[in-house]
């Protein structure tokens, strides 16, 4: 089945071609998206995970895309357009600026669909920063990316880490779970994401009581000193944030607190952009797509590489762009709307091109909440309340 968006305007576009078919008698628009990643992406590689015992497995998200372009395939033809995608795998000492230039160049591609490691994607949007061409992250919800790789041409899919602690922080409000112990480690992504946390604690009137440290990895001499009821004693709190990358310690906090209370952050009630159990507002027809073609579960990866192919088929379809600077300007517009399947329209936002998006509030086993939560307004659109809004907003 195809999207509700796409269902409704194929029966529009339909009833206003002639029965001749207006469409296959003019001449049919190629319209080719590109999409790069890397070969042996450490992202994508297997993990043995906690001594072996659970392994874990990061297919690629390209499926996601693919599911896209074949959903607006009926859409193309009723129209006369044809999707495509254009899909290429970096090899070792070949250069994404390069093949990107090329994707526009020698395919026409009207925009590009970025897979790379954090850094290549930076330089990407720095080599290509002269091109009239969209480049959109797929992959990476770093904050400091859309303010260091602030980019005009590059769009962001995930929602950034600041936006996933703001709904977190809005979900503990509305349960009135105002005092929150704080655990993280000292490695680099812990750290960033428990001062992330932090601040949307303080924005949205949350008291961190304490703020406790654990040792991340695997040696048994640190098994003392990551004893969660240890962790956990010498204050009074209502929750349990923690920031835990890995996940060998948080897996071991809930139900493991010397009070008897809720795990919330890296483990129990987890931000996260897409559930393969989030079955409302249309996404079990998604989510079932996605399980046909790809004969797997839909994570948050396969959903924003969909989310982004599929944006780029909307200017083309509703937006009427043809060329890469078309499309360029079309996502740019604050009239964009896209179907997201999780109860409000998306769109980009101007300042640092990221889409806004509801958040899923997940165990593993359920969607518990969607973020913003009822009563967080804003003067322009209660999306903007997940994340940096405009004034906040510096391009470093």
């Amino acid at each position: 089945m195809i999207s509700r968006r796409l269902a409704i305007l194929l029966v529009v576009l339909l009833g206003s071609i002639p029965f001749a078919g207006a469409a296959g008698a003019a001449e049919r628009v190629k319209v080719t998206i590109g999409y790069v990643d890397r070969a042996d992406d450490p992202q994508y590689a297997a993990s043995r995970g906690y001594d072996g015992l659970l392994p874990s497995h990061h297919a690629s998200p390209f499926a996601g895309a693919e599911l896209a372009i074949n959903d607006a395939k009926p859409v193309g033809e009723a129209v006369g357009i044809d999707f495509s995608i254009e899909h290429v795998t970096l090899e070792e000492g070949e250069d994404a600026g390069s093949t990107i230039k090329q994707l526009i160049s020698g395919k026409q591609a009207v925009a590009v669909i970025l897979d790379l490691p954090l850094d290549e994607t930076e330089r990407a949007a720095a080599q290509t920063g002269d091109m009239p061409v969209a480049l959109i992250n797929a992959r990476h919800g770093d904050t400091s990316l859309r303010m260091s790789a602030c980019k005009a041409h590059l769009f962001h899919i995930l929602p950034s880490t600041d936006m996933l602690q703001d709904a977190l922080a809005q979900v503990l409000v509305k349960r009135n779970w105002r005092n929150v112990l704080v655990i993280e480690s000292d490695d680099a992504e812990d750290k960033a994401v428990s001062a992330a946390f932090q601040v949307s604690a303080a924005k949205f009137g949350l008291s961190v009581v304490a703020i406790k440290s654990f040792v991340p990895g695997e040696d048994p001499r640190d098994r003392d000193r990551n004893n969660p009821r240890l962790i956990t004693s010498d204050a009074n709190y209502d929750v349990v944030f923690v920031a835990d990358h890995q996940g060998d310690f948080s897996r071991n906090l809930p139900f493991n607190t010397l009070l008897p209370r809720p795990v919330v952050g890296a483990s129990g009630l987890v931000p996260i952009a897409w559930h393969p159990l989030w079955d409302r507002d249309g996404a079990a027809q998604l989510q079932h797509r996605f399980y046909r073609s790809a004969k797997r579960p839909m994570v948050d990866l396969d959903w924003a590489a969909w989310a982004a192919a599929r944006a780029i088929v909307e200017t083309v379809v509703s937006g009427k762009a043809r060329t890469s600077s078309d499309v360029l300007a079309t996502l740019a517009s604050p009239n964009l709307t896209l179907e997201l399947y999780k109860g409000e329209p998306g769109s980009f936002r101007p300042w640092n091109r990221q889409l806004r998006q509801p958040v899923l509030l997940a165990t593993d086993q359920a969607v518990l909440a969607v973020a913003p939560v009822e009563g967080m307004l804003h003067r322009i659109n209660n999306l903007d309340t997940l994340g940096l809004d405009e004034p906040e907003f510096h391009c470093r």
